[in-house]
């Protein structure tokens, strides 16, 4: 044990097969505001890691396998729980808008207060959060407070339209801002599998953030609803169908109905 009461976790990454060449990472070890998914796509060419981590831990140390097979980051948005891992690959991919910040990344912190703070998510003084976003530690003598999030270097700024082939199959970019502004998934148009991020998780989706935009999301989200989609995996929980993800969507646009454009 640690001086925070923490123990060290091994294996600290979650690895599951979910077929057609796929596998889903976890870090099943960080509280649930920023234990987000990462999605392994082999390709014939080279492959695609769709988001890298918190970063506490090294995914070269612990997945090499992941890495090391001429393996290309595709950064969903630029926020610490898909970023973190990020400087470890040598070719990064990120949609335009948020280059800047894959190189200059923003002050983060593991204290959920702070970090929520940073990210501009103020809760009340009473809001029961937990004293770390560790539930274990990577490590011996792992020290939380030293936690930043690593500048990694972009190899490919993305465009909405963009195609990423992997020889035998081919992954295409879709922008769709709200949550950021350079938020994107991504589409695998054979079997119509569509990663998310955190344009859309079966959870709260968050609007009201620093670089956050309703109005954007909106439009996003019904762009979204009209994608011919069989499996969506999210950047965080479970992965779910068609209709979960029309439910999910069509929940949202009626939050948010007074911050849409009229219907065509």
């Amino acid at each position: 044990m640690t001086d925070l009461g923490l123990a060290v976790a091994s294996p600290w990454f979650g690895v599951e097969d979910v077929g057609e060449g796929v596998t889903k990472v976890t870090e099943p070890h960080l509280s649930g505001l920023v234990s987000a998914n990462l999605w392994w796509i082999r390709g014939r060419r080279h492959d695609v890691l769709v988001d890298t981590g918190l970063g506490v831990a090294s995914l070269r140390q612990h997945l090499p396998q992941v890495v090391d097979h001429d393996t290309l980051a595709v950064i969903s948005h630029t926020h610490l729980d898909h970023t973190g891992g990020a400087h470890e690959l040598e070719r990064v991919a990120v949609h335009e808008l948020e280059a800047d910040a894959m190189a200059m990344p923003p002050p983060a912190s593991l204290h959920p207060r702070t970090e929520l703070e940073l990210l501009g998510l103020a809760l009340p003084d009473d809001a029961d959060l937990p004293s770390s976003l560790l539930e274990a530690l990577p490590e011996p003598g792992y020290d939380p407070s030293a936690y930043a999030v690593r500048p990694a270097t972009v190899t490919r700024t993305l465009v909405d339209g963009d195609v990423i082939d992997l020889g035998d199959r081919r992954l295409r970019i879709i922008h769709l801002p709200g949550h950021t502004a350079g938020s994107i998934v991504v589409l695998d148009e054979d079997l119509r599998w569509l990663y998310t991020g955190d344009v859309m998780y079966d959870g709260p989706l968050f609007d009201e953030m620093y670089g956050a935009d309703i109005r954007s999301y909106v439009a996003s989200m019904r762009r979204l609803l009209d994608l011919d989609v069989a499996v969506v995996h999210p950047g965080h929980d479970e992965s779910f169908g068609p209709d979960r993800l029309h439910g999910i969507g069509e929940e949202y646009l009626h939050r948010r109905a007074g911050y849409g454009v009229p219907d065509a």
